[in-house]
């Protein structure tokens, strides 16, 4: 074995990490969304969640290194992974521990990290959230607060992955699974004193009268499924998108002006149109939508805003 710092339940752990079955699965892209707002919030070079095999630290999502995977060995993160909570190295190159390690001495050159170990719901230390750049710098008691509260999102995204609060036909957070990922993005938006909103979508269908396709439960759920891809592909991988319903779907978009907000709305309904002139159905797939504003001076619950975009949306279909 290689020589360096272990959990004291290794074995454990590992075999937990080996349950999760996250290394090779594709869903784990989902981390993306966490990993962004890090390194948005904490206005850095690096932001990844890895999880750490045998012998190497696996970035499953990484912002801004050039490499997938380290070995444990030289992982400054694998140092994070045997601590209790926040570890911090403000310049790595003024501490005798890592001056000499070749992720500081060469590409990435990393002089300041911040890592905090994530715990699976058995509380199995399986990876690490961590922040880092270029440039020494302090992490006040503020900024480690941050850390903690998207890694309590880290982990809430590994129970929903574990239970059923993820919808595996359009890939995305459902019901509580949303509100529970909303909320969490809320906390660190009011703390960082952060603008958000919240847009909900009624998905419909139409096409000629007394076809009977329109009515198709496998059409309907076609027709969902491509709505749902065309949220996830625009909107940014810091904005937490969920199904409410069969045919109701909300994204909750964080550091956002509602200028944003309508330009994102404009994008999907391009891309909808694209979809219906190219369809070979005969039915056109539509939607409407309305939208909330979060003020962190004046926060409210995920479930209150969401309560007011479907009231916003209700207005808009009455005057129209």
């Amino acid at each position: 074995m290689k020589d360096f710092n272990r959990p004291y339940d290794e074995e454990d752990r590992l075999k937990a990490l080996t349950r999760l079955n996250l290394v090779s699965d594709d869903s784990a892209e989902r981390f993306d969304r966490i990993t962004r707002i890090a390194q948005r919030l904490f206005a850095v070079d690096y932001a990844d969640f890895s999880l750490f095999d045998a012998n190497d630290q696996v970035l499953i999502s990484n912002y801004g290194y050039p490499i997938e995977r380290v070995n444990r060995d030289i992982s400054l993160s694998n140092y994070a992974l045997c601590k209790g909570d926040v570890f911090v190295i403000q310049d790595t190159l003024a501490d005798d521990r890592f001056s000499g390690n070749l992720l500081v001495a060469s590409p990435p050159k990393i002089r300041f990290y911040a890592g905090l170990p994530i715990r699976n719901k058995n509380g199995f230390r399986i990876g690490v959230l961590s922040v880092a750049g270029r440039e020494p710098r302090s992490c006040s008691a503020r900024d480690q607060s941050v850390l903690r509260d998207l890694g309590e999102m880290i982990s809430n995204e590994l129970s929903f992955m574990e239970v059923a609060q993820f919808d595996r036909s359009t890939q995305l957070s459902i019901n509580d699974g949303f509100y529970s990922l909303a909320e969490q993005s809320l906390r660190v938006c009011a703390r960082q004193k952060r603008p958000a909103a919240v847009i909900v979508f009624d998905v419909k269908k139409a096409g000629p009268a007394n076809d009977p396709s329109v009515d198709s439960e496998f059409d309907r759920e076609r027709h969902i499924r491509v709505f749902a891809n065309k949220l996830r592909h625009i909107f940014r991988k810091s904005d937490v998108v969920g199904r409410l319903g069969s045919e109701e779907f909300t994204a909750l978009l964080l550091d956002t002006s509602i200028e944003h907000v309508n330009e994102i709305v404009m994008k999907l309904q391009a891309a909808i149109d694209a979809y219906n002139s190219a369809a070979t159905t005969r039915i056109r797939l539509s939607f409407t939508h309305g939208t909330a504003e979060f003020d962190p001076e004046h926060p409210v619950t995920s479930n209150v805003l969401v309560a007011m975009a479907n009231r916003s949306m209700l207005r808009l279909a009455h005057v129209g």
